[in-house]
């Protein structure tokens, strides 16, 4: 895959901002609610990924996600596997999930609805297992920025279930090791569209190991880790490990001024538009060491990032959503972990969008649709910067944007776009 650029909020580049933008938004279909609203209608079926049999009564739920992940209608497959539900109060014009849980395990789906309010959405669910299966991971990144007096962690990991059942134990199911002092570090795992979902990092039997019971579903799973730690010295050992093998790795310094020695890691170039020091890997054995030894004079804490800092750090306090709870350590490489992760997915859904695309007489005018919505990104990103837009809001929007963009990957281009300068925030 690409190496995707690494961009840190405190320090935007607009140039840099608008092409991360472009990349999203030639992936994602523009909000334009039509005018009229029918009564809704979701049916579809719920199969058995493992046994390859349709799942009898399994209940399934339609969540609103605006409506704080509440549950506004559902019901129960038939012996076949379908299910059908008919709401009048659902409204067809706003964004839902369905959802259902099999053996503690969630799986969902994003509902679109046609014209008419017609939605058909499939689920596919897996038996659970608590033995666990050899994993590894095929992609991880880490990511360290000296700033201050302070070294930012963060970690990147594709993990690979090789089984067709879910894994899922409460003693553990992904372990990983970081330095003994950092006692509560930041853990998430990318859910549907790519949303991060906050995990419990539960300490193991030796200092700086953890663990987390997240459900391992077949295919890859996309986790993150991040933590602080003291660079008062001006120098930094990274020897960081996971329990798996690992094909590739990637290691990203920040400020560029850092020296970094490494009999692992081997120098891959230096990102042109950041400045951030590129070094790789491959074929890491399980538990070998991420092992690195950084020097050098750390970018400046400003007064205004520590201001910048603390402001976000009290809105992740009084917004109990999924983003905000994350925590400012994610926020800081938030846009290069859903870009990274989204190409994970793009990547299995591209080809079977092209071959529906092929020859379609619609492809030009989703062209201009595409070019308009990288206008309307870059307008919703200018309100954000210019401060025209509150940051729950801006968050709220782009994660309905990203759910839109596995809808148009599904489905095709439809609808009628606008800017959003023109069509301002959504209230």
């Amino acid at each position: 895959m690409k190496p995707i650029r690494v961009e840190f909020l405190d320090e935007v580049n607009q140039r840099v901002k608008l092409k991360i933008l472009a990349v999203v938004a030639v992936f994602a279909l523009y909000l334009a609610a039509p005018a009229l609203s029918f009564a809704a209608r979701i049916e579809g079926q719920i199969t058995n990924g493992t046994t390859g049999r349709p799942l009898a009564g399994q209940k399934v739920d339609v969540i609103s996600p605006r409506g704080g992940m509440a549950v506004v209608g559902g019901a129960t497959t038939d012996a076949s596997g379908h299910f059908a539900i008919n709401d009048g109060q659902i409204d067809t014009n706003g964004f839902y999930l369905l959802q259902t849980n099999y053996q503690g395990v969630d799986y969902n789906s994003p509902v679109q609805f046609d014209p008419n309010g017609n939605a058909t959405v499939n689920l596919t669910a897996y038996e659970a297992t608590t033995r666990e299966p050899a994993l590894q991971i095929s992609s991880a990144r880490v990511i360290i920025r000296a700033e201050g007096s302070q070294a930012h962690v963060q970690e990147l990991f594709a993990v690979q279930n090789p089984l067709k059942k879910a894994y899922r134990n409460p003693n553990g199911t992904f372990s990983f090791h970081i330095p003994a002092g950092v006692e509560s570090p930041t853990v998430a795992a990318v859910g549907l569209l790519n949303m991060p979902l906050p995990q419990n990092a539960q300490k193991g039997k030796s200092p700086g190991d953890f663990y987390i019971t997240y459900a391992l579903k077949p295919g890859t799973n996309v986790l993150m880790v991040a933590y602080e730690t003291d660079y008062s010295s001006q120098k930094f050992s990274l020897s960081d490990s996971v329990e798996y093998p690992i094909e590739r790795m990637q290691l990203f310094v920040v400020p560029s001024t850092l020296s970094v020695k490494s009999r692992l890691f081997s120098p891959a170039g230096q990102d042109t538009e950041t400045g951030a020091q590129i070094y790789e890997a491959s074929a890491l054995k399980a538990g070998t060491a991420f092992s690195a030894e950084l020097s050098g004079q750390p970018a400046a804490a400003t007064e205004e990032a520590s201001q910048g800092q603390e402001q976000e750090q009290a809105q992740v306090k009084e917004v109990p959503d999924s983003i905000t709870s994350v925590g400012v350590p994610f926020l800081l490489c938030f846009l290069l972990v859903l870009l990274w992760a989204l190409g994970i997915r793009i990547a299995k859904e591209w080809p079977r969008w092209k071959a529906r695309q092929k020859g379609s007489p619609v492809q030009k005018q989703h062209q201009a649709k595409m070019d308009t919505l990288i206008n309307s990104i870059a307008d919703l990103d200018e309100l954000f910067a210019a401060g025209k837009v509150p940051e729950k809001q801006y968050w709220k929007e782009r994660l309905e944007l990203k759910a839109k963009a596995v809808a148009i990957l599904k489905s095709g281009p439809s609808g009628k776009p606008k800017p959003y300068a023109a069509s301002g925030p959504q209230r």
